[in-house]
């Protein structure tokens, strides 16, 4: 029987494994922990006990609001917004601004940087590695960091961290070759992310469609809505200039379903702008927080939020699937 409680806490401080948001696949694979091959050269995290939720399911949301000129906007609280879950309206149990305000303290972000080494960035590595750099550094105290390379294969620099110098060494030994193993380095760096507390987020960069992954395109989408974390993808055209292997329609569709955003700059030149772009967009995160009304049926389910405003506009992951948790032994 689920108990009907209002929380105040914030809910990253629960020891719990929110509601499956991915097909019965991707639950699986996440439950699991299961990696490709390829994944074998990465450090393999030591899994976290599976712990349900004493008191109620909790589904978690990262929220991004902004008005029609694509300001961001702030100062909103929990009267400003209706929640929607397949059209029925939800119990709001938290949601604030990620950011300090008065008597909140900021809520703290993991991100993951997924990075292009495949040898079709040639030419390009230079600029990449000095946007990912200038990300890293756009990082606040207590936010946590793990950066990903994949090309044939799938390594990353071993745990989350804040020692952004370390970080900016890793990324400055980055070498291209080889082909490109997109889908599987995007499942890697969800599986890495889905236990760390706090806000969460996946940056990830590619120039050139997935030509070596074990894993397919549906299962890391499937992965992406089992894992409350918001994508953010920046693709670009590969150095022979070939749209038709391009991942951009991937790249686009794996953020929209997160709730990210998905950038295609014309010139390479661009990415410390892009990359500026989202590390100003984590800062403006809302995070909120709701008990559904009905258990797990491992059926999807649509999520709406709308606000009091007409003048402001939410971005917020589609929906997830309801699937039942194992408890633990």
């Amino acid at each position: 029987m689920r108990i009907a409680t209002r929380r105040t806490e914030p809910p990253w401080d629960r020891r719990r494994v929110h509601p499956g948001v991915g097909t019965r696949r991707a639950a699986a694979a996440l439950f699991t922990l299961l990696a490709p091959a390829a994944l074998a050269q990465a450090p393999a995290p030591t899994p976290t006990p599976l712990t349900l939720g004493i008191e109620v399911d909790v589904v978690s949301l990262t929220v991004v609001a902004h008005d029609k000129a694509g300001r961001f906007v702030k100062g909103l609280g929990p009267k400003d917004i209706t929640v929607l879950e397949d059209g029925v309206r939800q119990d709001v149990t938290y949601f604030r601004e990620a950011a300090a305000t008065e008597g909140e303290e900021r809520i703290p972000l993991s991100v993951v940087l997924v990075l292009d080494t495949s040898g079709s960035m040639g030419k390009n590595m230079g600029f990449l590695q000095e946007a990912a750099s200038s990300f890293l550094g756009k990082l606040e105290p207590g936010d946590r960091a793990l950066v990903v390379q994949f090309n044939e294969t799938v390594k990353s620099s071993a745990e989350f961290t804040e020692d952004m110098d370390r970080l900016e060494s890793f990324v400055d030994a980055l070498q291209p070759w080889g082909a490109t193993s997109l889908y599987d380095a995007i499942q890697y760096a969800l599986v890495r992310i889905r236990d760390q507390s706090g806000r969460k987020a996946v940056v990830v960069f590619s120039d050139g469609e997935d030509t070596a992954s074990q894993t397919d395109e549906d299962d890391v989408v499937g992965l992406a809505k089992a894992v409350e974390a918001t994508l953010y993808t920046v693709g670009i055209r590969s150095g022979a200039g070939m749209y038709s292997r391009s991942p951009r329609g991937f790249l686009r569709k794996i953020a929209n379903e997160t709730g990210g955003q998905y950038f295609f700059p014309e010139r390479v030149g661009d990415l410390i702008k892009t990359f500026a772009a989202i590390s100003a967009e984590l800062k403006a995160h809302y995070l909120l927080a709701y008990s559904p009304q009905k258990g797990p049926d491992g059926l999807f389910r649509t999520i709406e939020v709308k606000l009091a405003s007409k003048d402001v506009e939410v971005r917020v992951r589609k929906g997830y699937f309801a699937v039942k948790r194992r408890s633990q032994d």
